[in-house]
Parts: C-alpha cells; structure tokens; sequence
C-alpha cells in the first residue's frame, strides 16, 4: 500500500513536470522586429509606436529619429529604423529601462531576431561595445545583401558588464 502511494507519488511528479516544461518555451518567439521584417509584421507585434506614459528616472525616453518610431516594450524602449515608409526594417535599436547584464541583455534581445537566427558563438568585447553575431536564413533571403548576419551590440559605460542599450545591425559593426 505504501509502496503504491510512493509511485502514484512520483508518476503525479513526473506529470507536473512535464507539463511545466511545455508551458515554458525554450525561446521566446521571434518578434518581428529585426532587420528584414516589413513596418505591417513588427506592428502587428509590438503595436502602433507610442511614447511612453512616463519616462524612466534611469533611463530617460529616447527622442526618434525622423524615420524611426519608438515602441514601448516591457524591457525598454525600441526604436526601429525602415527603408522608406512601409520598407523593411533595416535595423533596431532598444534602450532598456535598467542596464543589463550583457547575457539578459542579448537574451532579450534575441527574441526579436528571425526564429531561425543561429548565435555563432563569435563574441567581441571592447571598449564600447560587446558583440554577438548571429546568422539566419530567414534574413538572407528577405535581404540577400546581408548574407543573413546580424550583429547585435550591446552598450554602455562598461559593455562586459553592464548594458544600457542594444543595437541589431546587418553588415560588420
């Protein structure tokens, strides 16, 4: 009888695992807010561009570029520049409302990159910025100019350990 509890025990324990897990997704998904994406995707995500209710006392609303609209997301503020009016997105910035640690830095910012976009483990960090580099195929066929590489920079004062902005470019940094 007691035996019996024990395994009923752990198969409920096994089953509540398991289920967590799969609520849990191993990556965000992607946003569609990265460079190659169209004006009609990224809004159709992150919504119409709005200014913040207030700014943040650590980091201070961003003032737009005149073809850059800002968008207000729950980790900062993201400014996406577009080729012409309804062009592509060729790159996107987000200022966090906090510095980051560069790892949660690149991890947030990686849910914005295309769902096939592979971190290629070559790292760089300097004075001003620490750099990851990605590759996806996605990207390369949207904008074949790109060869499907994007660099995302993180910045601040200190980019090994502290981030107060991202920055996805296509092309060398």
């Amino acid at each position: 009888m007691n035996r019996l509890r024990r395994i009923a025990g752990l198969a409920l324990l096994l089953t509540i695992v398991v289920a967590c897990t799969k609520l849990v997704p191993a990556r965000p998904p992607a946003c569609c807010a990265a460079p190659g994406y169209s004006r009609t995707q990224v809004e159709a995500v992150l919504g119409k561009p709005s200014p913040p209710e207030p700014s943040s006392k650590f980091h201070p609303f961003p003032s737009p570029p005149p073809d850059a609209p800002i968008y207000t997301t729950e980790h900062g503020y993201v400014t996406v520049h577009y080729a012409g009016v309804n062009g592509l997105a060729t790159r996107f910035s987000m200022d966090f409302y906090e510095g980051k640690a560069p790892a949660d830095a690149f991890t947030i910012t990686s849910s914005y990159l295309p769902d096939d976009a592979v971190d290629l483990k070559t790292d760089v960090v300097g004075k001003t910025a620490n750099i990851h580099v990605y590759r996806s195929a996605k990207l390369a066929k949207t904008l074949p100019a790109s060869r499907g590489m994007l660099y995302v920079e993180c910045k601040g004062p200190e980019p090994a350990t502290l981030c107060y902005t991202t920055d996805v470019v296509l092309g060398a940094p």
